[in-house]
């Protein structure tokens, strides 16, 4: 019901449609989202007239009650990450007809992220794809081909023969207008003339990168701008989870961190109730790393709460020596790794890789968890503690990925916040200025 537009619907009347038309009331989930005076008001008709209307939409389209133990076709749609650790915690891997973000610092593998799922995405249901193809949507730089062509050659699942860069349609989206131009005009059209076209794969994946840097401004903000962000931010979400919910596909948005000030020295607040500061650190960081806490998601939490999974992706000041016993194929030299050269005082070897931190930091469909990661030349892997690893206290993860949650290094939110901190790597352990100095 909710796409079903009420100019194709037999019945209402031709006044009722013309009326519903003037009100810029288009679909049926239009009208049953609005109370019958705001109804009356925006069609100007009478509170009786609209509670027909009403009453006459909801008759011929009760809802069905659908037990959670029977979820639709669209609801099972899973895909693997290509990392069945990562696939373990985030509750299977990515699910269609959700809204997902992926934020974090500069250079912490997001966009690596991003372009091995556009990848993922497009082999086969045997081997955890679902042979769709990708749009991913950049705002400011291009779509970087070459990496595309590495991860196909390096990774072990994919190959020439599975995936392309043909199965990718990519757009760059300057400003604001144009990005929604995109979302409500050109992206479904595309969608529809590649589901009826059974030559191609069907768009199963929608990526933004990155969308804060839409709302980045010199100007000083006034009460007008902040309302006017909020409203943009409103319609560009309810614009991708049409997407996600109409088209079963997955939406990746891909967000960007701001500096998070003193939230250690914030006196308890005096009111049961949570204030902005509070709620922006519990849903716009994680907290199972040092520093980890102190970035925050961008726009805020009016963007926060148009999110099904938020997922933050970190750098730390730590590298480690991979042992040889770790699949030489995704074995390969970090990406992102600086040469020993640029810094004479270090002696680096090659081999010694740079540790990332995946955090769930929230989800409709896994419990917090958090986990070391690398990024090599075949995408983001996950990297095994030689410790003693960390878990959620009451984590659940999918039948088919009960064996490998076993060694996923995971917390619960609940532990954040208790100084837990993961343990020191073997090998190599970097001064912090020395590091940041390499990763910039």
């Amino acid at each position: 019901m909710d796409s079903t537009h009420v100019a194709d619907v037999a019945y209402l009347t031709s006044s009722q449609k013309a009326a519903l038309k003037k009100g810029n009331v288009r679909t049926l989930a239009d009208v049953v989202l609005l109370s019958i005076k705001e109804l009356s008001t925006r069609c100007k008709i009478s509170p009786l007239e609209a509670t027909t209307i009403f009453n006459t939409i909801c008759s011929t389209n009760s809802p069905q009650i659908i037990p959670l133990s029977h979820p639709t076709r669209a609801q099972q749609q899973i895909y693997s990450t290509g990392d069945t650790h990562l696939d373990a915690a985030l509750g299977g891997g990515f699910r269609t007809g959700m809204v997902w973000e992926i934020f974090g610092q500069s250079a912490a593998g997001k966009t690596q992220f991003a372009l091995q799922l556009s990848l993922m995405v497009q082999i086969p249901p045997d081997m955890g794809g679902l042979l769709g193809s990708a749009c991913y949507i950049t705002i400011s730089s291009n779509l970087p081909t070459s990496r595309l062509l590495q991860m196909i050659e390096a990774h072990p699942q994919l190959s020439a023969e599975l995936c392309d860069l043909e199965s990718i349609d990519t757009i760059k989206c300057q400003n604001i207008p144009l990005l929604i131009r995109v979302l409500s005009k050109d992206l479904p059209q595309l969608i529809s003339r590649k589901r009826n076209n059974s030559n191609v794969k069907p768009v199963r994946l929608v990526v933004v990168d990155a969308l804060a840097e839409l709302f980045r401004s010199d100007d000083k903000a006034t009460r007008t701008t902040l309302l006017e962000r909020s409203q943009n931010v409103f319609e560009i979400s309810t614009l991708l989870h049409t997407l996600a919910s109409t088209h079963a596909l997955t939406v990746l948005v891909l967000n960007e961190v701001s500096d998070n000030f003193g939230h250690d020295d914030q006196a308890p607040s005096p009111s049961p109730e949570l204030d902005y500061k509070q709620q922006s650190r519990w849903f716009g960081g994680a907290d199972s790393v040092h520093e980890e806490s102190d970035k925050e998601a961008s726009l805020g939490l009016a963007w926060a709460n148009q999110v099904n999974v938020r997922i933050m992706l970190s750098r730390t000041h730590r590298r480690r020596y991979i042992e040889d016993s770790f699949d030489a194929k995704r074995r390969k030299v970090d990406i992102a790794s600086p040469s020993p050269s640029s810094n004479p005082g270090l002696s680096l070897d090659n081999d010694a890789t740079l540790i990332r931190r995946l955090s769930v930091v929230f989800s409709s469909v896994s419990p917090p968890c958090s986990l070391d990661y690398i990024v090599t030349s075949a995408g983001l892997s996950f990297l095994p503690d030689d410790g003693h690893p960390l878990h959620t206290e009451h984590g659940y993860f999918p039948p088919s990925t009960q064996e490998t949650s076993q060694s996923v290094q995971a917390t619960s939110q609940s532990n954040m916040l208790a100084s837990q901190v993961a343990p020191l790597d073997m090998g190599l352990a970097e001064h912090e200025a020395q590091s940041e100095a390499f990763e910039t």
